[in-house]
């Protein structure tokens, strides 16, 4: 006990020199002996609740800091001379009915069912007893069935009225057939660009409809859908194209979008995955990639309209779907696919470039232009209407809009909230954490030292 007492006062007058002492407000009310015993406890009191305060509000800072929440910018950065995209279009007819004349009926049938899908009985026996399962190759089919350039093309201009024409295409299988792109060869090394914004600087294509090939389909429509797309990504026609018809002039006028995601660990939990067809990554061009995997390995043969860079290193090289198997395996496991809604692993691009499309119509001819264009082109004024068209694409604006994803809360803001409530609610900072530290390593350090007995 000779010892224990000394102790005891000694932690006494510690706390109350470290309460003197420290930064720490408040705390000196609670160990000065002189003041009143009921002030003493009305200051412990609020000492206490401040400092659960300040722990809820600290708590609170590192809860939302680790849900890492965005905040999207959007920023227009003009340009002298911008990249021209990727054009790709397709006539919505498939098969032209001259070219399916030349066909058996038997075969005729399996093209119907290609492109009506459903409701078309095919004599499959009488089907083998003339041709082997492998008979027909059907992207050679479907290329030289399809409309060609040639007959569509009527004119083609580009930047300031340059003469283009089916030499600047090149034939494109795409999830809607046989379509034809300018400009997409990305390892051309050639980069078309414009330095002005305006039709005058676009691409301006007269094209012919030919309804008169039109032939039966799972699209009624007559006329041509388009898809504007950086150079090297896969173009998804059929889901993301957008459509124009015979007897206007169509203008659409495109502006660049550049998106940056945050990779995790914040929300978007973004993704710049390599696609084995698609120089650039995009969460539909994932998906298509998906759907094309799942049913190319389901039905053992790789349907034509799915890129032919799609491999298996397991199974080797992938034949090509035969008519029977894409009527009998394909379409049916595509519609599975799209009721089943498989899932895939394709998260948001962290970066992706697209671009918004504004669409204005015009009545082309007009009466008065018709008559002259009819006797051009030897074709009656009814034909024109029904079957010409005009497009321009062309840059509303020179330069590029693009939209961030950056930290709403990162880790300063933490840091300032942290200090906020420490100095607001204790009048403490940092330095107060360090007293304290300080104040418990030097009674540790008293407290083993050897006791003098003597």
């Amino acid at each position: 006990m000779e010892i224990q007492e000394p102790q005891t006062k000694r932690y006494e007058s510690i706390i109350v020199k470290f309460a003197d002492e420290t930064t720490l407000h408040g705390i000196r009310y609670v160990t000065n002996s002189r003041l009143h015993k009921a002030r003493r406890l009305l200051w412990f009191i609020l000492l206490i609740s401040m400092a659960i305060w300040l722990v809820f509000g600290i708590m609170s800072g590192i809860r939302k800091y680790f849900t890492y929440p965005v905040s999207t910018v959007v920023e227009f950065n003009y340009v002298k001379t911008i990249d021209f995209p990727a054009v790709t279009f397709c006539n919505y007819n498939q098969f032209r009915r001259s070219k399916l004349e030349t066909y058996d009926p038997v075969f005729q049938q399996i093209l119907l069912a290609l492109v009506v899908k459903q409701g078309v009985d095919i004599d499959w026996d009488y089907h083998d007893s003339l041709y082997n399962d492998n008979h027909w190759n059907m992207t050679e089919v479907a290329v030289t069935s399809g409309h060609q350039l040639e007959d569509m093309l009527l004119s083609c201009t580009w930047n300031r009225g340059e003469a283009c024409g089916p030499q600047n295409f090149t034939t494109t299988i795409t999830d809607f057939g046989i379509c034809f792109t300018f400009n997409g060869d990305r390892d051309s090394g050639r980069r078309l660009t414009v330095s002005q914004a305006g039709a005058s600087q676009g691409l301006r294509l007269r094209l012919s409809a030919e309804q008169d090939e039109y032939y039966w389909g799972y699209y009624t429509a007559a006329g041509f859908k388009l898809f504007v797309h950086p150079q090297g990504e896969f173009p998804l026609v059929d889901q993301l194209g957008v459509s124009f018809s015979p007897g206007f002039e169509t203008s659409f006028r495109i502006s660049d979008v550049i998106s940056k995601s945050l990779p995790t660990p914040y929300k978007s939990n973004c993704s710049d995955a390599k696609l084995q067809y698609s120089l650039n990554y995009s969460t539909e061009a994932c998906w298509f990639e998906c759907e094309a995997k799942i049913v190319t390995e389901f039905c053992g043969c790789r349907y034509y309209k799915y890129p032919d860079k799609i491999i298996f290193p397991l199974l080797g090289p992938v034949p090509l779907c035969s008519p029977r198997q894409i009527v009998q395996c394909v379409l049916p496991a595509q519609d599975s696919f799209s009721v089943l809604n498989i899932q895939c692993d394709c998260p948001v691009s962290c970066m992706h470039e697209s671009y918004d499309i504004k669409i204005s119509l015009a009545l082309w001819p007009s009466d008065f232009e018709t008559e002259e264009v009819s006797k051009y082109y030897n074709h009656t004024k009814e034909f024109i209407r029904s079957n010409y068209l005009e497009v321009n694409i062309f840059f509303d604006i020179l330069g590029y809009q693009q939209i961030l994803q950056v930290p709403s809360y990162d880790f300063l803001a933490l840091q300032s909230d942290i200090g906020a409530y420490m100095g607001l609610l204790g009048g403490a900072s940092v330095i107060t954490i360090f007293e304290f530290l300080d104040c418990l390593l030097a009674t540790i350090s008293r407290r083993r030292r050897p006791v003098d007995l003597n």
